[in-house]
């Protein structure tokens, strides 16, 4: 189920007509309280939110990514507004924490590529659910344990509040513990695409990802858990590490 957070009539128009044609069940609401409203009494696995190019549009998405870690976040920009003097730009998107974010103007075919990639993520294969019915429903590396069913991480006994697309990630690299990946790599198989000029999108989750292990533990070699090797990519660094103690 998709939930669709847009104030612009014609833009939402075309992005309602899209997913109705794609037979992509969605609800449509205009403004950031019928939102919240919604998404405290039904789970929806994707939001489309308009990019308005302005601080409190941030600050709202910045909530609602707080508010729903278990919801992936796609922005879509809608009309640019010349008046403001400092507009925020794809980056501070990102930063404030969706998952994907589509410049105007619309590109249905793009948008539909992206969406379709979101939602394969979100409904479980048949060979992911036979992997849990056998067992594999969480993965523990030392005192790291990523659980599937609850979709949860903690770390040394602490609870990490991570956003969908962060839990992906770090699933990911759990599943392929010390290897490293270029961002294109992470791209493909985290995202759902490759395209170039987007690795800035892995960069901004890896920080996001990398201050919230680094922020309740260390690894025994002084390092980072999720390490950059200069000149290809990430790894989850598993050679060791050890739980930090919260400050009360």
């Amino acid at each position: 189920m998709i939930l669709v957070i847009y104030s612009d009539n014609q833009f939402q128009q075309t992005i309602t007509q899209c997913l109705s044609e794609h037979a992509f069940l969605h609800d449509v609401v205009s403004n950031y309280q019928s939102a919240m409203s919604l998404l405290s009494a039904q789970h929806y696995s994707l939001v489309i939110v308009q990019s308005h190019a302005d601080q409190s549009c941030l600050s709202r998405i910045c909530s609602l990514v707080s508010n729903n870690p278990d919801c992936w976040v796609m922005s879509v920009e809608g009309r640019v507004d010349v008046d403001i003097p400092m507009p925020a730009d794809e980056a501070d998107y990102f930063e404030a924490g969706v998952d994907d974010y589509l410049q105007g103007p619309f590109n249905e075919r793009v948008f539909m590529a992206r969406i379709r990639s979101h939602m394969r993520r979100s409904m479980p294969s048949l060979d992911n659910t036979a992997a849990l019915n056998a067992g594999d429903d969480s993965i523990e590396i030392g005192p790291l344990k990523v659980d599937h069913r609850y979709h949860s991480v903690t770390l040394g006994g602490h609870t990490l509040s991570l956003t969908a697309r962060e839990f992906a990630l770090l699933d990911y690299f759990c599943r392929h513990p010390n290897q490293v990946f270029s961002r294109n790599q992470l791209l493909t198989a985290v995202w759902g695409y490759n395209h170039e000029g987007y690795e800035h999108t892995v960069n901004t989750h890896i920080n996001r990802l990398r201050n919230k292990l680094d922020n309740v533990s260390v690894p025994l070699n002084g390092g980072q858990l999720v390490q950059t090797v200069w000149g290809v990519g990430y790894k989850l660094n598993v050679e060791g590490f050890v739980a930090k103690a919260l400050s009360a």
